[in-house]
């Protein structure tokens, strides 16, 4: 069974937006000061911090430099979907590290800090929407991206 991309997209925006309402409110979900969420393996990561402009988000994935091979070697770069605001997120490649306490998220777990909230889903990804629910961000063990479509290359992986 295949699904098509707009498919997928029309099914993953309400899905996530209504976890988000459900799950992103809980305390056992809501993380005080910087926080770096995790996917279970820890290889894909979001962090999320404050600054004097507001919440500030960086998503990185060592499995993309596939995909995005400019964002080589290891040591020095990595690829990386970079969001300040509620606009979606601007991909490249990140070349500092991340200062967030980690704090792992499972399949189907929902990650608070500094009202942005971060979805694991089932791939391993992480879905991070804004404070307004926003969808701007996706990092998963492949790709980067700023909209769910982002997954779908994954999904022909």
């Amino acid at each position: 069974m295949t699904i098509s991309r707009r498919a997928l997209t029309l099914l993953s925006v309400p899905a996530l937006s209504a976890a988000a309402l459900i799950g992103g409110a809980s305390a056992a979900n809501a993380a005080e000061g910087d926080v770096q969420f995790t996917n279970a393996a820890g290889d894909v990561r979001c962090d999320v911090v404050m600054t004097q402009n507001g919440p500030h988000v960086i998503c990185v994935s060592d499995g993309a430099r596939q995909t995005m091979p400019e964002c080589n070697p290891p040591e020095e770069k990595i690829p990386a979907v970079i969001v300040s605001g509620n606009g979606p997120g601007v991909v490249g490649c990140w070349n500092q590290g991340l200062v967030g306490e980690k704090q792992a998220l499972g399949a189907g777990q929902l990650g608070n800090a500094h009202g942005i909230t971060v979805f694991a889903d089932p791939m391993g990804g992480l879905h991070v929407l804004s404070g307004s629910l926003n969808y701007v961000a996706y990092a998963g063990p492949s790709t980067v991206g700023n909209n769910p479509t982002a997954m779908s290359s994954q999904l022909s992986s």
